[in-house]
C-alpha cells in the first residue's frame, strides 16, 4: 500500500514537473517569437534612419560649396575693367541728365516750338541700338560686357559730340534784337547754353577717359557730315526761340534714351520704368517694320 502510494506520488510529481517544463518552454517560445516579430518590424525603420543619417553626413552643403566656389573663382580682369568703365559712364549720364532737366525748367516751352524736326537736328536710331543682338558678334575671349561697351560707346560719343557742335552754333548766332522783351531771354539762354556745354564737355571727357582705360581708341568725329547748312546763323527772336527749344528738346530726349539704354537691358523687364522704355522701343520697331513693308 505504501509502495503504491509512493509510486503514484512519484508519478504525479514527475508529471507535474513535465507539465511545468512544457508550459515554461511554451511561454519562452512565445516570448522569443514576439521579440523576433518586434525586431523584424523595427529593423527596417532603424536601418532607414541610419542610412538617412549616413547620407546627410556624406552629402556636402551645396550652398556652402557654391559660396566657396564663387569666392575662389577668379574674376576676369578685362571684364571687370569694362564693367567699371560702363558703370562710371552710366553714372555720369544720370547726373548730366538730372542737371539738364533742372536747368531746362527756366524755359517756358510752348507746343508751337516742340513739334519741329529740322534736318540739322541729329537723329539717333535707338531702335537698332536697343535690339542689337550681341550674340551674333561673339568673339573668342570677349564677354558680353566688352561687346556691349565696344558697340555702344562710339555711338554715344558721336551723338554727344553732335550736340556739342549744335550748342556752340546756337551760342554764337547773330540775334536780331528788335523785340525788346526778348532781351530778357538772351540772358537766360546764354547761361543755359553755357552750363549745358560745360556739363557736356565733362561727360565727353568721362567717356574718352574710360575708353582709354580699356585700351579702346577714341573714334574719329567729323562735324562736316552734319547738315549744319540748314541751321541759320542769323535769326530773329521767333526763330531763335524755335531753334533753342527744338535743340533742348532733342538733347533731353537723347539723354533720357541713352540713360535708359544703359539702365534697361532687354532682359530687365520687372522694373516699371524699364517696362515703359521697352514698350516705347517695341512701338517704334513696329512702326519701322510697317514703313519697310509699305516700301516693298
Amino acid at each position: 500500500m505504501n509502495d503504491s502510494c509512493t509510486c503514484c506520488s512519484g508519478c504525479s510529481s514527475w508529471q507535474s514537473a513535465t507539465s511545468y517544463k512544457n508550459s515554461f518552454f511554451k511561454r519562452l517560445l512565445v516570448a522569443v517569437s514576439v521579440v523576433i516579430i518586434i525586431a523584424m518590424c523595427l529593423t527596417p525603420a532603424e536601418a532607414r534612419s541610419v542610412e538617412h543619417r549616413r547620407r546627410h553626413q556624406r552629402r556636402p552643403d551645396m550652398a556652402q560649396l557654391t559660396k566657396d566656389e564663387t569666392m575662389k573663382r577668379p574674376k576676369n580682369p578685362s571684364t571687370e575693367q569694362f564693367k567699371n568703365a560702363t558703370r562710371k559712364i552710366k553714372h555720369k549720364l544720370r547726373n548730366t541728365k538730372r542737371f539738364f532737366d533742372q536747368d531746362r525748367k527756366v524755359l517756358n516751352e510752348t507746343r508751337e516750338y516742340r513739334d519741329g524736326m529740322p534736318s540739322w537736328l541729329p537723329a539717333v536710331n535707338f531702335v537698332d541700338i536697343h535690339f542689337h543682338d550681341y550674340r551674333t558678334s561673339r568673339k573668342v575671349g570677349k564677354s558680353i560686357t566688352e561687346r556691349k561697351f565696344t558697340y555702344l560707346m562710339p555711338k554715344l560719343y558721336k551723338t554727344l559730340k553732335e550736340y556739342e557742335v549744335i550748342f556752340k552754333l546756337l551760342l554764337n548766332v547773330q540775334l536780331d534784337l528788335s523785340d525788346d522783351p526778348f532781351t530778357n531771354y538772351i540772358v537766360v539762354r546764354q547761361k543755359l547754353l553755357t552750363d549745358t556745354l560745360d556739363k557736356l564737355y565733362s561727360t565727353i571727357a568721362e567717356i574718352q577717359e574710360n575708353m582709354i582705360a580699356v585700351n579702346m581708341p577714341i573714334p574719329p568725329f567729323d562735324k562736316n557730315r552734319m547738315k549744319l547748312d540748314a541751321l541759320d546763323k542769323k535769326v530773329d527772336a521767333t526763330q531763335c526761340l524755335k531753334n533753342d527749344y527744338i535743340a533742348f528738346r532733342g538733347y533731353g530726349n537723347l539723354l533720357n534714351n541713352w540713360y535708359s539704354e544703359f539702365r534697361c537691358p532687354l532682359n530687365k523687364k520687372s522694373d516699371r520704368k524699364c517696362a515703359v522704355f521697352h514698350a516705347k522701343m517695341n512701338e517704334k520697331l513696329d512702326n519701322k517694320r510697317f514703313k519697310n513693308n509699305r516700301n516693298i
